[in-house]
C-alpha cells in the first residue's frame, strides 16, 4: 500500500457549479508515495471572468492574482501527466473530480483513469469522535499548520497530511474490525473498498496477536473495561481540612502555583456545613473563586467519610466532560484519594451491542447507514463508555441510531449474548461503585420526572450552573409533536407489503390477524396526520406570511385548542392508540413464544419494543396537548421559513416548574447545593429562589469575585449614541458600526460585541466589513461566518486583530482569557423580545397571578443574562479590559441601575465618543 501513488488535489473555483460557467482559479496537487509527501505542484489559473466578491473574501484570491496566470488549457497536459494513473484524493472528492473532469474535457485532454478516495469519508470512519470534519477543523484537531485556509496550495498540503494520518491509523486496526469494514465498504464508491481489502489480506497473512487493550467477541472487537470499586479507608487524611492553615497546606503540598483563595475556602465550608445539617443552600460564587474545586473537594471528603455517592449535575455534556477530565485528576492529586468518578447519561445514549451485531449483518446500501456502521466499528475499538454522544453522526446516522439504542430488555436479558459486555450495565455498575456521579441537568430531572430510574439512590447533590436548572426542568417537561417525526415512525412501521416492522412481524407471526388491523389503522393515520398538519400550516399562513411561530394556547389551564384542531388531533390520537394497543398484544404473544426464536428474531422483537416505547411517548405527548389541565403549559405552531408541511411542529412548553421542583426534587433529598456565578439580582437571591420553588428560609451565601475590578476594568456609557428604541435599524447600525470601528482601532481589535437580535448583528457586520479603516481586522460574525460558536472563538483567538460579533449563545460559556479579549461591547440590555411566544406566556402567567411581570420576570432574567455577558471580560486575576454599554437605559432609568448594582463594583464613565476613546487610550497605556 505504501508504494502506491496518491495525488492529493485541491481546487479553488469561481463558484460551486461545475456544470455551469464556473471555472478553476487555483490548482494544487501533492504527490504522496511511500508514506510521505514527495512533491507539490500549484498554479493560479486565469478563468477569463471576474472572481465573485464572496470567493475573493473566502479565498483571498483577487482578479489581480489570476490576471497574468495561464489558462487551464495551457497547463492541462502538465496536470494530466502529473495525476493520471494515480489514486485521486481530495477533501469532498466529488467536487474537485467533477470540476477537473469538466476542465479537462473542454481543454481536449483524454479522460483521466483514476480511482477516487475521499478524505472527508475517511475522517468520518477513522476518527468518528471528532467534532467537525471540515478541513480547517481537522487541521486544528490534529495540529497541522494551515496558514491559508481556502487556498488550494495550503488545503492540498493539509489534506495530504490528513491522508497519511488516516492510512497510518488504518494499519493499526485489528483484523476482525478490518474484515467488517471491508465487507461494508463494498457498498461505497471509490477506492476505499480496494484499500481495505489489501490491508485485510496482509493482516490475514501476518496473523498478529490481538493487543491486550482489546477483546474480540462474535467477530467484533471492543475495548477492554473493568469496574473498580471505591476504596473507603480510614486513614488520617480522610478527614476534611477545617482550618485555613490545613487547606493552604493541602493546596501547596501539590502545586505551589495553585492559589489558595479565601472565597473558595468559604464555599467549601458552607457546603460541608449544609450537608452536615442536611439543609439546602444557594451559593453565588463570583468569577475567579474556583467554583468547581470549591464544591468537588468537600464532595469527595463527604463521600469517602460517609461511604455514599454524591451527584454533581451541570448544564451541558461539555461541562460534564470538563469536570471529569480536568477537575477529577486535580482532586486526586490534592487528596491522594482513590477518587472514583463516573459520567452517567440516560439509557438511550448507550449502544445495544446485540442490536448492533444483528444490524451489521443486515444488508442496507443506504450511504448514511453504511457509513454509520463503519464509524461505530472503529469507535468500539476506542470507547469505554458506549455513549453515542462521543460520535459525530450524520443526520441519517442519528435516525439509524434509533434502531440500536439501548431501551432495556423486553425479553429476558439472559437471551442477550452480549450481556457481559453491555455498556449500559457497565456504566450502572460504575455509578454504584463511584464516589462522584457526574450527570447533566436533563438526566437528573429525567430521573425524577421521566419515570425511569437511571441513577443509583443518592441523598446529596450539587447543582452547578444552577441559573439554568429551571430552564432544564421546563425543557424536560416540554415537548414537540412533529410531522417529520411521525412520518419517520410511519415509515419504520410500514405496511404488510413494505419491508419494515409490520411485514417482518407478519413473517414471524402469520397467525396474528390483528396485524391487518394495524395496517388499516396506519393508512387511516396517514390521512389524519395530513389533515392535522395542514390545519396547523394554514393557521400559520393566515397569521403572517413571514412568521415561523404562532401561539395557539397561552395556558392550557384556562383554554384549549379550537374545535377543528382539537378534533383533528383527537382523531390522530385514537388511531395511534389503536396501533400501540395492537402492537402490545403482538409483543405479549411474542414474549410467550420467546424460546422458539433465533437470535435475529429476538433482536427484532427488542427493536419493536423500543419502537413502541418511542411511539407511546409521542402518543402521551399529543394526549397532554389535547387534555392537559394541570400544568402551566402553552401550545404553539412552528415551521421553517417556507412553511413546508414537513417542517410543521406543534410545540408544548411548560411555563412554570417551581412547585414540581420543590415537591418532587428538593423535598426528596437531604441536602442540595445550588451554585453559579449568576444567582443574585441586585444582591438578592429572591428571584432565583422563587423560580426554583425553594423555601424563604433557605441558606444563602454570596461570595464576591476576588478580582480587582476597580483597577482592572471600566464601564463606558456613550452619551451621544442614538437611542436603540425609536431609531430605524439601518440608521442605528450605521452609527454603531462607525463607533465600533473607532473602538477597535484603539484596542487593536480583541473585541467581543454582544447583540440580542440577529438582524442588527448582520447589518452591523456588513457595514463594518466595508469600512476601509479596519480592513486589516478579521471580523467574525455568528450566523454569517461559517462555524459553531466554539469554532468562531477558535478563529478569533488565531488572529492578532479580530472582532467577534455574537448573539445569545455568546453571552455565556465563552472563555477568552488574557490579552486575547480586551474589550466587551454590550449593544443592548438583554431583555427577551416581547414578541417571543414563551416570553408572552411568562408575562401573561404573572399578570394572572397579580404580579408585576416586568419586575418579577423580564428584569431579573435580563439582569442575570447581563451578568453572564459581563463575566466574559475578566476571566483571570491578571485580565484587564473595558466594557462599552451602548444602551443608555442602563444609566437613564431606575431599572437600569439594577444592572449596574448586580455586577462587581467597577468605575463607570459616561461621555461623548471622543472623550470615551481618550479614556480607552489612557486605560491601555
Amino acid at each position: 500500500m505504501k508504494n502506491k501513488r496518491y495525488i492529493v488535489v485541491d481546487l479553488e473555483t469561481t463558484g460551486n457549479q461545475a456544470n455551469k460557467a464556473d471555472k478553476i482559479i487555483q490548482f494544487s496537487a501533492c504527490i504522496v508515495e511511500k508514506g510521505e509527501i514527495i512533491d507539490q505542484f500549484s498554479t493560479f489559473l486565469n478563468p477569463e471572468k471576474r472572481i465573485p466578491p464572496f470567493i475573493k473574501e473566502l479565498t483571498g484570491i483577487s482578479d489581480k492574482d489570476v490576471k497574468d496566470a495561464p489558462l487551464f488549457e495551457d497547463v492541462s497536459s502538465i496536470i494530466h501527466a502529473l495525476i493520471d494513473g494515480g489514486i485521486f484524493v481530495a477533501h469532498n472528492v466529488s467536487f474537485d473530480w467533477t470540476f477537473l473532469q469538466k476542465e479537462m474535457r473542454e481543454a481536449g485532454e483524454a479522460p483521466l483513469k483514476m480511482k477516487l478516495l475521499d478524505t472527508v469519508e475517511l475522517a468520518r470512519i477513522m476518527y468518528p469522535t471528532v467534532d467537525s470534519f471540515k478541513l480547517q477543523d481537522l487541521a486544528d484537531e490534529f495540529g497541522f499548520s494551515h496558514d491559508a485556509p481556502h487556498r488550494a496550495d495550503s488545503d492540498a498540503r493539509v489534506t495530504a497530511e490528513l491522508l497519511l494520518l488516516f492510512l497510518e491509523k488504518l494499519e493499526t486496526l485489528p483484523l476482525a474490525t478490518i474484515r467488517k469494514l471491508t465487507t461494508l465498504s463494498q457498498h461505497l464508491t471509490g477506492y476505499l473498498a480496494e484499500l481495505l481489502f489489501e490491508i485485510e489480506m496482509r493482516k490475514e497473512r501476518e496473523l498478529a496477536a490481538l493487543d491486550a487493550k482489546w477483546t474480540e467477541y462474535r467477530g467484533i472487537v471492543i475495548r477492554q473495561k473493568s469496574i473498580q470499586e471505591a476504596q473507603y479507608s480510614r486513614a488520617d487524611n480522610m478527614y476534611y481540612p477545617k482550618s485555613e492553615e490545613e487547606k493552604i497546606a493541602l493546596f501547596q503540598a501539590v502545586n505551589e502555583t495553585l492559589t489558595p483563595r479565601a472565597g473558595q475556602f468559604l464555599m467549601m465550608d458552607t457546603i460541608m456545613a449544609s450537608w452536615r445539617n442536611e439543609a439546602n443552600v444557594l451559593i453565588e460564587a463570583g468569577t475567579g473563586i474556583g467554583k468547581t474545586l470549591g464544591y468537588s473537594l468537600p464532595a469527595i471528603y463527604f463521600a469517602k467519610e460517609h461511604q455514599i455517592p454524591i451527584v454533581i449535575s451541570t448544564y451541558t455534556n461539555l461541562l460534564q466532560s470538563q469536570i471529569f477530565h480536568k477537575d477529577i485528576p486535580l482532586l486526586t492529586a490534592l487528596t491522594h484519594f482513590d477518587v472514583k468518578a463516573v459520567v452517567l447519561k440516560g439509557r438511550d445514549h448507550y449502544i445495544n451491542l446485540f442490536k448492533f451485531e444483528q444490524l451489521l449483518s443486515e444488508v442496507d446500501k443506504t450511504y448514511d447507514v453504511v457509513l454509520t456502521k463503519m464509524q461505530l466499528l472503529v469507535w468500539l475499538t476506542e470507547t469505554t463508555t458506549g455513549d453515542i454522544g462521543e460520535v459525530n453522526l450524520s443526520s441519517g446516522g442519528q435516525l439509524f441510531w434509533n434502531r440500536m439504542k439501548h431501551t432495556g430488555w423486553f425479553l429476558s436479558p439472559q437471551k442477550d449474548p452480549w450481556l457481559p459486555y453491555d455498556f449500559y450495565l457497565f456504566n450502572q455498575k460504575q455509578a454504584k461503585a463511584a464516589d462522584l456521579i457526574i450527570v447533566n441537568h436533563a438526566l437528573l430531572l429525567q430521573d425524577h420526572f421521566g419515570g425511569g430510574k437511571w441513577l443509583p439512590d443518592y441523598e446529596y447533590a450539587i447543582i452547578d450552573e444552577a441559573h439554568h436548572f429551571t430552564d432544564a426542568a421546563r425543557a424536560q417537561q416540554s415537548f414537540v409533536f412533529s410531522y417529520r417525526r411521525m412520518k419517520f415512525f410511519m415509515n419504520r412501521l410500514g405496511t404488510l407489503g413494505k419491508e419494515a416492522i409490520l411485514k417482518r412481524l407478519e413473517m414471524m407471526f402469520p397467525e396474528k390477524h390483528q396485524l391487518f388491523d394495524i395496517e388499516i389503522a396506519v393508512l387511516k393515520l396517514e390521512e389524519a396526520l395530513e389533515e392535522l398538519f395542514l390545519l396547523l400550516a394554514q393557521k400559520l399562513l393566515k397569521a403572517n406570511k413571514n412568521t415561523t411561530e404562532l401561539l395557539l394556547v397561552e395556558n392550557v389551564i384556562d383554554e384549549k385548542l379550537d374545535t377543528a384542531l382539537f378534533f383533528a388531533g383527537e382523531k390522530v390520537l385514537l388511531l395511534m392508540k389503536e396501533v400501540s394497543s395492537t402492537l402490545d398484544d403482538v409483543l405479549a404473544y411474542g414474549k410467550r413464544e420467546a424460546d422458539k426464536f433465533s437470535e435475529g428474531e429476538s433482536v427484532f422483537l427488542e427493536e419493536v419494543y423500543s419502537f413502541v416505547l418511542d411511539w407511546k411517548r409521542a402518543e402521551n405527548q399529543l394526549s397532554r396537548m389535547l387534555y392537559e389541565k394541570e400544568e402551566a403549559m402553552m401550545l404553539y405552531i412552528e415551521s421553517d421559513r417556507n412553511k413546508a408541511l414537513g417542517s410543521v411542529r406543534l410545540r408544548a412548553n411548560i411555563v412554570q416548574v417551581n412547585h414540581t421542583l420543590q415537591k418532587d426534587f428538593f423535598d426528596a433529598k437531604k441536602s442540595v447545593v445550588l451554585t453559579s456565578a449568576t444567582l443574585t439580582v441586585d444582591d438578592s437571591f429572591a428571584y432565583i429562589r422563587k423560580e426554583l420553588g425553594l423555601d424563604e428560609g433557605i441558606a444563602t451565601e454570596q461570595i464576591k469575585s476576588p478580582f480587582c475590578y476597580k483597577e482592572n476594568a471600566r464601564i463606558l456609557i456613550p452619551s451621544d449614541m442614538l437611542p436603540v428604541k425609536g431609531t430605524p435599524v439601518e440608521e442605528y447600525t450605521s452609527r454603531l458600526a462607525l463607533y465600533l470601528s473607532a473602538i477597535a482601532r484603539e484596542t487593536s481589535g480583541r473585541m467581543l460585541v454582544l447583540f440580542t437580535a440577529h438582524e442588527m448583528l448582520q447589518k452591523t457586520y456588513r457595514k463594518m466589513s466595508q469600512d476601509a479603516s479596519i480592513a486589516e481586522y478579521r471580523i467574525l460574525a455568528q450566523g454569517v461566518s461559517s462555524g459553531s460558536p466554539a469554532r468562531l472563538t477558535k478563529q478569533f483567538l488565531a488572529f492578532d486583530k479580530a472582532i467577534l460579533l455574537g448573539t445569545m449563545s455568546f453571552w455565556e460559556g465563552v472563555d477568552i482569557p488574557g490579552d486575547d479579549l480586551s474589550c466587551l461591547v454590550i449593544v443592548r440590555l438583554p431583555f427577551a423580545p416581547l414578541e417571543d411566544s414563551y416570553t408572552k406566556a411568562q408575562i401573561a402567567l404573572r399578570k394572572k397571578m397579580g404580579l408585576n411581570a416586568f419586575q418579577t420576570y423580564s428584569l431579573p432574567e435580563a439582569v442575570l443574562r447581563f451578568k453572564q455577558g459581563f463575566g466574559r471580560l475578566i476571566r483571570r486575576e491578571t485580565d484587564r479590559g473595558i466594557v462599552f454599554v451602548f444602551d443608555n437605559r442602563v444609566d437613564t432609568t431606575a431599572f437600569g441601575k439594577t444592572f449596574l448594582h448586580s455586577i462587581p463594583e467597577v468605575p463607570i464613565i459616561k461621555g461623548r465618543e471622543l472623550e470615551l476613546l481618550e479614556e480607552v487610550k489612557k486605560f491601555f497605556e
